[in-house]
């Protein structure tokens, strides 16, 4: 039943303050409670305490991040741990009515009854999405209790706990959650959640509503129950106007409540602290959790393809192959990250452009206004250091993967290519930047081949009379020999591809980190070389990969055992590929070595159930490539570019490099 009386509730029912904090706090003073926490790789504790004074000294002092949370004036009690007379104590009751959220407080409705009947909690089969929040993003928090009589009540709560908990992690606001025990049969609950409507919505599911009405419904089950509501200082003022429920406010603790809530900060200074943009360089675990997860709060999670979790920790331990430091940068306004990049150099890239290049990636942004600050901070480093020009995004190189999409926005992006809003193209304009390096995704839709629709034989292998008057023979991939294959590949790549005007030579060390993993994904039917029929050396490649975009999407780029074994699983239904890279070194060119390999892997294709066949940029000036993706039934997926500009170029009208394009 709803209460402000705590005064029979445990420790953890009569805090007035809480704090999380990231790692572990020195302070012990004041704190009452403490609970270690994990959430994803991040670790810290919860601190309650009964001081608020004492709870904002400890989280103004911590050396981490630190979130303070409030507690509202009134929360609930239950059994031999409610302090009021009515119900009796010791009886276990419902309240009559739930809290109300927002828009029933302001139109003056009554919240849904309690103890409704409610439907069977059914079990959900759609996967649980990547997390969009961190727990230092909580703005209200559930801390509550029951005191079971045997374990096995535990058992039978455990029936209905794991779907409660599965659909309040699919929900949008959610941000973490956790368990405590104390010693005979209580079992506590920590939820956190992004606003407080979301937590008053978590509270009437019918997972919830079903166990909230076994427990109460007699001292069988239980005897004992609390709950308190934390929230931050913002969303604790915008309760009732900053006094918790204000129908119920005249009592004893309503006078504490409006002591204990801030007065609402003027409109004119909240507005100069949410458009502050501060940039920052990645330092904390947390720092780096809100990097990797940022573009799925910012951007089009079904569309735009996260950067591997892997790649981007090695980059940040100074780990990489990379021939540079790579600085990880994120923007926070008001607290919330809104921008990222990363920032590096190569010398080898200066040498074939004959510039200063400070190189960008891995971009992703809320807004122009993000992106504009994040690329004003690039701007002043490369000044600092003296770079003449900025190139990007780049991750890490030209010939890695990268670009910006300027047309196609509606069709997603897939690994190794590149996805972006709209607004995205015309914010770098704005900013000074030129075009450079134009190009063009490709998709193939493979159903016209199986069907026959297209004309010619660009789905049969080549014949072995075909072969012998080209002078090649036709050799697959193999996993057993797949530390030669990457060998080979890495020489034939930078053999065809040295000529380009933009392309650095791929050492033994970026060729191992490019391709790990890999030998998990591979079909070695799609991967082929075409080598000399006479001297047996390698002429020609054409490497394609099953398109794993989905499963990479709905990790936030996390590749683990689960998303190994959703990987096999899809080899038993139809999917997709993307064709990665494919040349022809240049003294074999002129032998159709492309199209005999395109035909070979056409086929397989089909054979292996392929339904369509994406291709990384191909630019411009390089029209055998597209010539293979046209032969297919290929039309173009999506218009990209990278962009340059000269360090403190005044933005002025857009102009094009096309002439130094590949």
């Amino acid at each position: 039943m709803f209460t402000t009386d705590f005064s029979k509730a445990p420790i953890q029912g009569r805090a007035e303050a809480l704090v999380i904090v990231e790692g572990r706090s020195a302070d012990h003073d004041g704190v009452i409670w403490r609970q270690r926490f994990r959430d994803r790789r991040v670790v810290g504790e919860l601190l309650l305490f009964e001081s608020i004074e004492r709870a904002r000294e400890v989280a103004a002092s911590h050396r981490g991040r630190t979130k303070l949370l409030l507690a509202e004036a009134r929360g609930y009690s239950n059994g031999i741990w409610r302090a009021d007379p009515e119900p009796p104590p010791g009886e276990m009751a419902h309240n009559p009515h739930f809290a109300p959220v927002t828009k029933e407080r302001e139109q003056g409705r009554i919240p849904p009854l309690v103890a409704e009947p409610t439907r069977k909690p059914k079990k959900l089969t759609t996967p649980i999405p990547p997390a969009s929040h961190t727990i230092f993003d909580t703005a209200s928090m559930f801390v509550g209790a029951t005191r079971y009589t045997t374990p096995l009540a535990w058992a039978v709560t455990g029936r209905i706990w794991g779907q409660m908990t599965g659909k309040m992690r699919r929900m949008p606001d959610y941000c973490w959650h956790g368990i405590y025990w104390e010693a005979p049969w209580t079992l506590g609950t920590l939820a956190n959640f992004s606003t407080r409507d979301a937590l008053i919505r978590f509270a009437r599911m019918p997972e919830h509503r079903h166990l909230m009405q076994w427990i109460v419904k007699d001292t069988k089950n239980a005897d004992a129950g609390f709950i308190r509501l934390f929230a931050s200082e913002e969303e604790l003022a915008s309760v009732e106007g900053g006094a918790t429920q204000a129908a119920d406010s005249a009592g004893p603790g309503a006078d504490a409540a409006r002591a204990r809530t801030p007065a609402v900060t003027g409109s004119a200074d909240r507005s100069a602290r949410q458009h502050t943009i501060e940039v920052k360089r990645v330092e904390s675990e947390l720092e780096f959790l809100e990097f990797v997860e940022l573009p799925g709060r910012v951007s089009n999670p079904s569309r735009e393809v996260p950067v591997l979790e892997s790649t981007l920790r090695s980059w940040w331990k100074g780990k990489g192959a990379h021939e540079s430091t790579v600085e990880l940068l994120i923007a926070y306004r008001g607290g919330e990250p809104v921008a990222r990049t990363v920032a590096h150099t190569s010398a080898a890239l200066d040498a074939k452009l004959d510039s200063s290049l400070q190189l960008f990636g891995a971009v992703a942004a809320a807004d122009a206004e993000a992106l504009g600050a994040i690329i004003t901070a690039l701007e002043g480093r490369a000044r600092k250091v003296g770079r003449r020009e900025l190139l990007g995004p780049v991750t890490l190189l030209p010939n890695q993967v990268g670009g910006v999409i300027t047309s196609g926005f509606g069709e997603r992006g897939f690994v190794e290519g590149a996805w972006n809003p709209d607004w995205v193209p015309a914010a770098y304009e704005r900013l000074g930047f030129t075009t450079w390096n134009e190009s063009a995704t490709w998709i193939a839709r493979l159903e016209q081949g199986r069907l026959g629709q297209i004309e010619g034989d660009a789905f049969t292998a080549p014949t072995d009379a075909e072969l012998a008057a080209a002078g090649v023979v036709i050799e697959r991939a193999s996993r057993l020999r797949f530390p030669r294959d990457v060998a080979r590949q890495r020489e034939l790549v930078n053999a065809a591809f040295a000529e380009l005007p933009y392309y650095t030579q791929i050492s033994p060390a970026q060729m191992r980190e490019a391709t790990s993993g890999l030998v998990a994904i591979i079909d070695p039917s799609i991967w082929a070389f075409a080598l000399d029929a006479k001297t047996r050396e390698p002429l020609g490649f054409l490497l394609c990969v099953p398109d794993v975009t989905r499963i990479v999407q709905r990790s936030s780029g996390r590749i683990g055992p689960r998303q190994l074994l959703e990987i096999w699983r899809s080899k038993r239904e139809p999917r997709e590929a993307v064709l990665t890279i494919q040349g022809t070194v240049p003294e074999a060119r002129g032998r159709g070595i492309s199209t005999l390999l395109g035909r070979t892997v056409g086929e397989a294709l089909i054979e292996g159930g392929y339904t369509a066949l994406r291709s990384t940029y191909i630019g411009h000036d390089n029209p055998a490539s597209a010539r293979q993706l046209s032969r297919m039934g290929g039309e173009v997926l999506h218009k990209t570019v990278f962009y340059r500009k000269q360090v403190g170029a005044v933005p002025g009208p857009r102009t094009s490099n096309e002439g130094e394009q590949r």
